[in-house]
């Protein structure tokens, strides 16, 4: 396998009291098709205390919930309401649209630590049914790929395992954990946007070594593997993707090809047909 090089490298700083890291979109990332936002952070203390994310609507997209260390509390107005606890994911697939609300907790030790990843849809999938699936943590393959290199797949196909989220949009994630001194190389298809967003301690990829959480690497597509390392040990979210090639138009927590179709989707939602979800605090 050839290693990638970095094509472009970006340092975020975690926003102050909250200490979420947005790495895109942003003026240096818009986006990284067919992946369009993304919300995480490094570890931190959340105690007894929660986070309430109030109802709000989506369409046209697929925001998905990586959770490392943390319990994550979902409802919806299709009438899901599911527990996710650490080392299990949970999705929506917004399609033509629904309204969800979170309640997000640390973990056993009061640990809070996730990430939130909108994966796109094709033009002609954005007005599909809505759905929603969770996956305990049971349910997702940990492969160990390299000596002290930990690999939680969560979507896509690696050393002969499949992650759980059909998703649809072709993909790979998962969430990288390394001991100190380790490395892991993780196959990249020609042609998928690809890259590394460090979540935890220090990761290197590339010729970039040192990265701390904040750091996103977006590999060049001039090989078939991308190589991860930690000189002290870290975690990073990777990320690849076959792009879809699309327009791209974002507002609202839409994800829609043009400004017909975002001023449609507040349309919908002003009349009532994303359905109701009365918050529940």
């Amino acid at each position: 396998m050839t290693d990638r090089t970095v094509a472009q490298y970006v340092a975020i700083e975690p926003q102050p009291g909250s200490g979420i890291i947005h790495p895109f979109p942003t003026p240096d990332i818009p986006h990284l098709d067919p992946f369009v936002f993304l919300d995480t952070g490094a570890p931190s203390q959340l105690g007894t205390g929660s986070i309430h994310v109030a109802p709000h609507p989506h369409r046209g997209v697929q925001p998905v919930s990586l959770v490392f260390r943390a319990e994550i509390e979902h409802r919806d107005s299709l009438g899901n309401h599911v527990t996710v606890s650490s080392g299990g994911m949970q999705w929506l697939v917004a399609g033509s649209g629904a309204l969800h609300e979170e309640v997000l907790r640390g973990d056993a030790e009061g640990v809070f630590h996730m990430a939130q990843l909108w994966v796109n849809v094709h033009s002609e999938d954005k007005m599909s049914p809505p759905r929603h699936h969770a996956v305990a943590a049971d349910d997702v393959p940990v492969l160990d790929l390299a000596d002290g290199a930990s690999v939680r797949l969560f979507a896509g196909e690696l050393a002969g395992a499949a992650g759980p989220a059909p998703l649809g949009t072709p993909v790979l994630i998962a969430h990288v954990a390394l001991d100190a001194g380790a490395e892991v190389r993780i196959p990249a298809p020609r042609g998928w946007t690809t890259a590394v967003c460090v979540v935890a301690g220090e990761v290197g990829t590339g010729e970039r070594d040192g990265l701390v959480p904040g750091a996103t690497a977006v590999l060049a597509d001039d090989g078939d593997a991308v190589a991860i390392r930690s000189t002290d040990g870290g975690e990073a979210l990777f990320l690849a993707g076959q792009p879809i090639g699309e327009p791209i138009v974002m507002g609202g927590g839409f994800v829609v090809t043009d400004d017909r179709a975002l001023a449609e989707a507040f349309a919908d939602l002003e009349a009532g047909l994303f359905g109701e979800l009365e918050a529940s605090r």
